[in-house]
């Protein structure tokens, strides 16, 4: 009997697998788990003798052929894999190892050392004008605010890098800077009797005490387990500000597990590895709200990604309605009723006017440009919300 050459049936194999890529490609019809990371919006290039000559159109086709092969995220994946599980390294150069195995964001390993500070302001003087002027500015906005019967926190967020410098590269710890921005703005904010909570200082003092770490090995914010007693904090301070009592959060389960939230394995996701770190068991807290009859107040939160862990959890639950303009940029209600840029917004000043708290938070990173913007944002409203009711 005739036997079939081995080449005919890889021929048929290879020929299957290429189909399948080439399929995926263009119907993408598995669905694969996405790539973490930021990756630029697509801009299409027409083809055009122009493009064509000056090569923009190739580059354009050769970008959208690399986004779009077929099972590309299981080709890198693998590759990541391979890098990592035999050599100890990762593609990302924005992730660098420290001692015990803890990881660090390279945007904040910069700004401890000065970089930031450096390319921004140039100098810690120049800062402290600047600093100061933006104080300045808050304070006219929290006059405005109390004209509509709204109060104002400010919520200084701790980074890893200051909570944990003796963990970073030691390259880093040499260079940490003796001036350290949130301090300064702490004391600004004293001095001035501007409503705030220093979470900086509370995590330092809390260093060592607690069962689990305040951040964990491959995380940036912090740990899941340290929101139940930021989450009370922040509530009991917005209660004797608004002059109303405020629920408490009730830590219904410690929930112990190695599947770490997305902000307790953010770093671990950057690096987009094809199996998961094995990693220590941490709490992922389920809570609850100690008391759901009490009146719920409207809430506005200008902030960082450092208010994301908050938005999704029992907190936001103690309010009637808790926006979310991130980076005073996107909107992200809690009910998803308006997802888009805060300048698109129908009505701006409707929104600041009805709640009875706004609340901003910022980490060291963003403690150069602390109200993001806002004060400008919330100044305009007004301004033109009266320039209205005189026409």
């Amino acid at each position: 009997m005739n036997k079939k050459p081995h080449f005919l049936i890889q021929f048929v194999c290879i020929l299957a697998m290429l189909t399948a890529i080439l399929l995926q490609g263009f119907n993408h019809k598995v669905k694969l788990k996405p790539l973490a990371g930021y990756i630029p919006n697509e801009q299409p290039v027409k083809l055009t003798f122009k493009t064509y000559y000056d090569g923009s159109f190739q580059n354009y086709l050769t970008d959208h052929t690399k986004r779009n092969s077929g099972f590309r995220e299981i080709y890198i994946r693998s590759y990541n894999q391979c890098l990592y599980s035999l050599f100890g390294k990762w593609n990302n150069n924005n992730i660098l190892a420290g001692k015990n195995e803890e990881m660090f964001l390279k945007l904040y390993l910069n700004e401890i050392t000065g970089k930031t500070l450096k390319n921004c302001y140039g100098s810690e003087e120049y800062f402290k004008f600047i600093a100061k002027k933006e104080i300045e500015k808050t304070l006219v906005l929290i006059d405005s605010l109390r004209n509509h019967g709204t109060a104002f926190l400010y919520i200084e967020a701790p980074s890893k890098t200051w909570i944990y410098p003796e963990y970073m590269p030691q390259e880093y710890q040499d260079s940490i800077m003796s001036f350290c921005v949130q301090d300064y703005y702490t004391q600004l904010l004293k001095e001035n009797n501007i409503s705030h909570i220093d979470f900086l200082s509370y995590f330092k003092s809390l260093k060592g005490k607690t069962k689990y770490p305040l951040y964990t090995r491959y995380g940036t914010h912090w740990a899941e387990s340290t929101i139940p007693f930021v989450a009370d904090s922040i509530l009991s301070k917005i209660g004797s500000l608004i002059g109303q009592e405020m629920p408490h959060i009730v830590c219904v389960d410690e929930n112990l597990t190695t599947k770490y939230s997305k902000q307790d394995g953010e770093l671990e996701s950057l690096m987009n590895l094809l199996l998961p770190i094995r990693k220590p068991a941490v709490p992922k807290p389920i809570m609850a709200l100690s008391d759901t009859t009490l009146r719920k107040p409207n809430l506005l939160v200008v902030a960082d990604s450092y208010f994301v862990q908050l938005h999704e959890s029992a907190f936001a639950d103690a309010f009637d309605r808790c926006e979310y303009w991130k980076d005073n940029y996107h909107v992200i209600t809690k009910d998803l009723e308006f997802l888009d840029k805060v300048a698109v917004y129908p009505d701006v000043y409707k929104v600041i006017d009805e709640v009875d708290m706004v609340m901003v938070i910022a980490t060291s990173v963003n403690a150069y440009n602390p109200m993001f913007g806002f004060c400008e944002t919330a100044q305009n409203a007004f301004v033109n919300h009266a320039n209205t009711l005189n026409k």
